[in-house]
């Protein structure tokens, strides 16, 4: 694991991502609830694991390299 996440707690709350990330609320809590992002409830509490959090960081940058060079309809590439 990188060492600079080693310092997140096995479970983290949208605060300590916000925090850590240096982004703001509302975007944290976008983040929280959308579909794609491993986030669970305990009682009123949004969580997520930081191992899971790691993967989908690591997903998302796979996805917009994927999405940086897209093939133009009709080119011939």
């Amino acid at each position: 694991m990188n060492t600079e996440f080693q310092n997140l707690p096995n479970v983290v709350s949208p605060k300590e991502v916000q925090t850590y990330f240096g982004i703001s609320r509302s975007t944290t809590y976008r983040i929280f609830h959308d579909a794609s992002f491993p986030a669970f409830h305990i009682g009123n509490r949004l969580l997520v694991r930081r191992d899971e959090l790691l993967g989908w960081l690591e997903q998302q940058k796979v996805n917009k390299a994927q999405n940086e060079n897209p093939k133009i309809v009709g080119s011939d590439e």
